[in-house]
């Protein structure tokens, strides 16, 4: 388990904010399951609620600042990784299953993850909204792209 994690906002490369994701994986690790603190766009949303990501957009990473950019090393993971399944069905099932048994209420939803470090001004919020995301955060789209791009399985909250 990992507490904590480097953000980019910090000034860290994006290298840097996956190495524990590479390092995870080089060790044997096959599952990352990740959580984050986020802004909630989705107007059916409460303070509190936990959101399944089901999906995610990469705005920071359509901006140049993919964490897949550079060399690629093969053992690592191929050099152009398809980027529509990068949370395993499976283990959202199991969580679905997990939150049904225990009355929890589960949202699912799609995640966006933005530059940081100054919050949304409410044109973003909109324009946000307008592109399907129900969350949005500073941290998790990176990790996870790195992971699946490793053939880890990969599991995601925002709460």
């Amino acid at each position: 388990a990992m507490q904590g994690r480097f953000h980019y906002y910090e000034g860290y490369s994006m290298q840097q904010v996956t190495l524990p994701v590479r390092v995870m994986q080089r060790l044997g690790i096959d599952t990352l399951i990740v959580t984050n603190a986020a802004g909630g766009l989705n107007p059916s949303f409460a303070v509190g609620d936990i959101m399944l990501i089901d999906d995610h957009i990469n705005l920071v990473g359509m901006a140049g600042a993919n964490p897949l950019l550079g060399a690629n090393l093969e053992e690592f993971g191929p050099r152009f990784p398809a980027a529509n399944r990068v949370y395993t069905r499976r283990l959202r099932q199991v969580a679905e299953e997990v939150a049904r048994d225990t009355a929890i209420n589960l949202r699912h939803g799609v995640y966006i993850q933005l530059a940081g470090p100054n919050f949304e001004t409410a044109a973003e919020v909109r324009m946000l909204r307008a592109w399907g995301a129900d969350a949005v955060g500073m941290s998790t789209v990176a990790e996870t792209m790195v992971a699946h791009h490793a053939g880890m399985n990969v599991l995601g909250f925002s709460t």
